[in-house]
């Protein structure tokens, strides 16, 4: 049955899901090969109405599934229940305060960070990257920017090098994510630094298209 979960779920079939979950609550809690769990993989593959349905059939959640969907208060109760859980990694190598962030939730992220997470956490997976590398690559971009600024605020380094040497200002500057380019040059972002193939900045948002940005960053 869990099995047959996971292929709904994969294949975005919110409707299904529903129906299945409705017969075998117990499906919710089922893990995959790699380690996640149904919530987990709808929101990665970006079935959101999959993972309305499943919250809607009102799991508990653990911390990395509440940091993801933004469940503060579920959170809160798996920290309380277990504070090492601020340390911990995902199977597939994200501490909470990556995770938070990268999936644009302001209030998980501002409690992680009240409960002392830590910003500076490498993840340890191949990227190798700090939360803030993970937000400001995150999907939402409604709320992305908000994110990026409570690492920011709470002292996150700005120019941190992920693999491949790309700092934060890189992959926003790939996303042409104006916003929050604009938040990390407030913070002090570098625009001179460079990727281990020898890109500013600046390079990544003209091969992507944004050449307004291009030239803002060029110009300093």
């Amino acid at each position: 049955m869990s099995d047959d979960l996971f292929n709904l779920v994969q294949a975005g079939d919110a409707a299904a899901v529903q129906r299945l979950v409705a017969k075998d609550p117990a499906a919710i809690r089922a893990r995959n090969a790699r380690g996640l769990s149904p919530i987990q993989m709808a929101f990665f593959s970006g079935q959101h109405a999959v993972v309305d349905v499943l919250l809607a059939a009102g799991p508990e959640l653990d911390a990395f599934e509440a940091a993801t969907v933004g469940d503060a208060g579920q959170l809160a109760a798996r920290l309380d229940d277990d504070p090492e859980l601020l340390s911990a990694y995902s199977p597939d190598g994200w501490s909470l305060l990556h995770l938070a962030p990268w999936a644009g939730q302001p209030a998980t992220t501002q409690l992680l960070l009240e409960r002392g997470a830590d910003f500076a956490a490498l993840s340890t997976n191949a990227l190798r990257n700090q939360p803030l590398n993970a937000a400001v690559a995150g999907p939402n971009a409604e709320t992305r920017t908000a994110c990026v600024r409570l690492l920011l605020e709470a002292g996150a380094d700005v120019n941190n090098r992920q693999e491949r040497g790309n700092t934060p200002l890189h992959t926003s500057a790939h996303l042409g994510d104006i916003g929050t380019v604009e938040a990390l040059l407030a913070h002090g972002a570098d625009v001179e630094l460079r990727s281990d193939d020898g890109k500013s900045a600046a390079d990544y948002a003209h091969e992507d298209g944004h050449e307004e940005l291009a030239a803002e960053l060029k110009a300093g």
